[in-house]
């Protein structure tokens, strides 16, 4: 591919020309390789890099404890 590019043959070779072959099936290649990668990403990811686990129902935020079974609902009072 780099020796067909430095010469510049492919410029004004035409479609079924060994250059233009050459260039094709080397760009293939190079696209075969790269969704390969991707693949492989994505395996790796999902085995090693699992998503947070969602937060349980009880919890009232990040890092705080749950709810006690009875508390009354925080926000404002109603008047008395």
């Amino acid at each position: 591919m780099a020796a067909a590019r430095w010469r510049g043959q492919n410029r004004g070779a035409e479609l079924g020309s060994p250059p233009k072959m050459l260039m094709k099936a080397a760009s293939d290649s190079l696209s075969a390789l790269a969704l390969g990668h991707q693949a492989d990403l994505a395996i790796l990811r999902a085995e090693y890099d699992p998503p947070p686990p969602s937060p349980s129902p009880g919890r009232t935020g990040p890092g705080l404890p749950p709810a006690p079974p009875g508390a009354p609902p925080t926000g404002t009072a109603p008047g008395r």
